[in-house]
């Protein structure tokens, strides 16, 4: 239980941490590839497809940070 409060914690201090231009873009593809992972049948296939979101969300905000 106390994992999942850090983990959560975690996650969203690093939301408010992100400049809000930065997230503008990658917020909206953040929500479509979740709506996309949510349709998947599989509970493994699903939790990695929400996984791979997070990993293109995080990719999304570095390049618009760094501009690269």
């Amino acid at each position: 239980m106390v994992k999942k409060i850090v983990l959560t914690l975690v996650v969203l201090s690093g939301v408010v941490a992100v400049p809000r231009p930065a997230m503008a873009g990658c917020t909206t593809a953040l929500a479509d590839c979740y709506t996309a992972a949510a349709k998947v049948d599989s509970f493994w296939y699903r939790w990695a497809s929400g996984l791979d979101c997070e990993l293109d969300f995080t990719d999304c905000v570095r390049s618009k940070l760094t501009g690269r």
